[in-house]
Order: structure tokens, then C-alpha cells, then sequence
């Protein structure tokens, strides 16, 4: 147990000092070596939890700056103006000294322009295609880790009880597979994703 957490820390302490670099991509395999989401968990949907309130890529802290770049969300490229949320997902193994579901997952999804923005603590439905890169060139290809719909409102009264409904990882409701279909494209669910925000983080619609 304490090498995991030793591991954890030195993984934070990479983050906070480096910047939007290939070299983060190489540092954060070698960390998570054996240990990203299996292949069970690409190409599902699954349930997650939004880390933060949604902002613009740019005003996320130093930290995450550097981890939703992992995924494909770089400064300057047309994903940055998209709306990205940081989500949480967990891991249904990770160890015989790390229960199913304890370790977390952290990525990004693209939120679709019809829904309203997201706020941390909201259970969604996320379409995941793969772990590393998963929306890079989105903007291009059409294609990555989308948000399908809000499953749970944090701020909804019955917010408890709707969580308790949803699948669970272990002991954590609110995560792991949904079970709805995942079809070929993310083109069929007729979503649109436009700009949010100007190169600057203003929005602009």
C-alpha cells in the first residue's frame, strides 16, 4: 500500500512540474504501465463522475492543463475550443492489494452542444473509446470520448438515490458499464459539436 501511494505522489509531482510536452505522454505510459483501463473497458459506454465544474481547457488548473493533453485535448489545437469535461472513471481490477473500482481513471470527454454545461459531482453516461489519445484530432475525424447524457444532476434531489441506480465498480455506484449500445460511429447519435470558446477562453456562443 505504501508503494502505491509513493507511486501516486511521484506521478502528481511529474504533472505539476512539466509542461504540454510529448515528453508527459512517455512519463505518464511508463507510470501507468499495466495499469490503464483493460481492453474490456475500450469501446463501452460507462458511467463516470465529472472531476470539476465544466470550463474552458485553459482554465482547468496546471495539472489537469498537462493531463486532458494526454488525451488529446493540446493548447492551440481546434480541440481546445471545443467544451471538454474532466471525468473520472474507475477500474474494475488493479492489484490484489487495491480493491475493484478504488484506483481511479482520470480522462476527458467532449460535451455535445445540446447539453447544458456540467458540473463536478455529475454522473454521465461516456461514450470511451480507448485510453491514450482518445480525442486527439477529434475535431477532424469526428470520432473520441464524448459525453452521451447526464445520468444524475449533482445538483437534482433525489441525486443520492439516482446514483445508487446507476452500475457500480465494487463499492462505487455511478461507474462501470451502462449497457447501452455502442454503435459503430459517433456519427449515428446525430450529436453536433461546435466551438465553444475562442482562442483566448471567451465564449462565443
Amino acid at each position: 500500500m505504501k508503494l502505491f501511494y509513493r507511486i501516486a505522489i511521484l506521478m502528481t509531482a511529474i504533472l505539476l512540474a512539466a509542461c504540454q510536452t510529448p515528453v508527459i505522454h512517455g512519463i505518464n505510459k511508463a507510470i501507468n504501465l499495466g495499469t490503464e483501463l483493460p481492453p474490456e473497458m475500450w469501446e463501452r459506454n460507462v458511467a463516470a463522475e465529472v472531476a470539476f465544474d465544466e470550463v474552458w481547457a485553459g482554465a482547468y488548473n496546471f495539472a489537469n492543463r498537462n493531463l486532458i493533453y494526454t488525451f488529446g485535448i493540446e493548447f492551440g489545437s481546434p480541440e481546445y475550443d471545443m467544451r471538454v469535461a474532466r471525468v473520472n472513471l474507475r477500474q474494475p481490477e488493479y492489484g490484489a492489494w487495491v480493491s475493484a473500482g478504488q484506483k481511479v481513471w482520470p480522462t476527458t470527454a467532449i460535451v455535445p452542444d445540446h447539453l447544458p454545461m456540467l458540473k463536478g459531482g455529475d454522473i454521465v453516461e461516456v461514450r470511451h473509446p480507448t485510453t491514450w489519445h482518445a480525442n486527439k484530432d477529434f475535431v477532424a475525424k469526428g470520432e473520441g470520448s464524448v459525453v452521451l447524457r447526464i445520468l444524475c444532476s449533482k445538483g437534482q434531489q433525489d441525486f443520492a438515490d439516482c446514483v445508487k441506480k446507476q452500475p457500480r465498480i465494487g463499492k462505487y455506484p455511478g461507474f462501470g458499464e451502462t449497457g447501452t449500445l455502442y454503435p459503430a460511429s459517433l456519427r449515428e447519435y446525430g450529436f453536433t459539436f461546435t466551438p465553444k470558446y475562442d482562442k483566448d477562453g471567451k465564449a462565443i456562443r
